[in-house]
């Protein structure tokens, strides 16, 4: 059985990415329009509007939400006779916003507002803001994806992004 840990923590990690990420994003939120509700993870399932943050996929039960689920792990380099390895792992983070009237002549600005938002926040990730993590990196060329169908327009009421970024981390194997 191996033995993996993280050399910055000299264990391995002890929370999911996505735990770990919607935290981060959670603390680093500034927008205001719409601003960040009084904890991470909701307890109650009423809707109000603020945006709330959780792993995991959207509950629908909020007017605002940001979400995050990991998605796909690589190793992308190996040191050390495969001992010590760089790893990626991908995260969507998926926004949602439920507007409370429909408006066939224009669009709310939440949605952009949460998409900026988020680019703002990985941008600005520091190396090991979250222990371990070297780098949360958003940039490839479809790092932003508005979920649309053929029967959308301006007058709908849910409206759907992800934001795709990876986190960089090092492991190394000890057995």
């Amino acid at each position: 059985m191996s033995t993996w840990v993280v050399p910055e923590l000299n264990a391995d990690f002890s929370n999911d990415f996505e735990d770990m990420v919607i935290s981060y994003i959670f603390t680093k939120w500034q927008e205001t329009d719409p601003a960040k509700g009084a904890n991470p993870q909701p307890d109650t399932q009423t809707e109000t509007n603020a945006i709330s943050f959780k792993p995991g996929f959207p509950d629908y039960f909020r007017s605002y939400e940001c979400c995050c689920v990991q998605t796909l792990t690589q190793v992308i380099e190996q040191y050390s006779g495969k001992s010590r390895f760089v790893f990626t792992t991908d995260l969507d983070v998926m926004l949602r916003m439920k507007r409370i009237e429909r408006d066939a002549a224009s669009a709310d600005p939440q949605l952009d507002n949460m998409e900026r938002e988020i680019i703002r926040i990985m941008t600005h990730y520091k190396h090991n803001d979250i222990p371990g993590i070297k780098d949360l990196l958003f940039g490839s060329p479809d790092s932003l994806i508005r979920v649309y169908n053929a029967t959308d327009n301006y007058a709908k009421s849910d409206w759907r992004s992800i934001v795709k970024i990876k986190v960089f981390y090092e492991k190394q194997n000890l057995t």
